[in-house]
């Protein structure tokens, strides 16, 4: 089965990503599979005043991302 939306990391967020532990990297990598599904799920964050930002939050790690069209660009973890 393939997912609606292209998931792409920013070079500071696969950075980022990469710094974390593997029991954390494993939840984000789940999370990013879930939102490749919906992008919008219940719960998510809008970034106010910014067109398509949404944040979501995983074991203390949080998630910036953008939807476009077909695609999510994540662009930062902290």
């Amino acid at each position: 089965m393939t997912s609606p939306y292209n998931v792409r990391f920013s070079p500071a967020a696969h950075r980022q990503l990469m710094d974390l532990g593997s029991k954390q990297q494993k939840m984000i990598i789940r999370l990013v599979e879930t939102l490749a599904v919906n992008p919008r799920p219940p719960g998510a964050k809008k970034i106010e005043g910014l067109t398509g930002l949404y944040s979501e939050e995983v074991e203390q790690v949080r998630l910036i991302y953008k939807v476009e069209d077909q695609e999510i660009l994540l662009l930062l973890l902290k």
